[in-house]
């Protein structure tokens, strides 16, 4: 079995508020630095379920920013 995983960071658990590129300020970067950890976490979970069902390979898109 094939997966297809499509995912974009604003819509990451834990996280309120849209990502602002244009946030030059330290807690901005390390607002945008959680959310790339979360999204991270997430897809990786993802991905060992899928292994563990059974899943033989698996392509992740990430659609933010240039990604689509």
């Amino acid at each position: 079995m094939k997966l297809y995983i499509h995912t974009d960071i604003e819509g990451v658990a834990g996280m309120v508020h849209f990502e602002d590129r244009n946030d030059q300020t330290t807690e901005g970067y390390f607002k945008r630095l959680r959310m790339h950890k979360l999204l991270t976490g997430e897809v990786n979970a993802a991905i060992e379920g899928a292994l563990a069902a059974g899943v033989k390979e698996i392509l992740v898109n990430d659609s933010h920013g240039s990604g689509y």
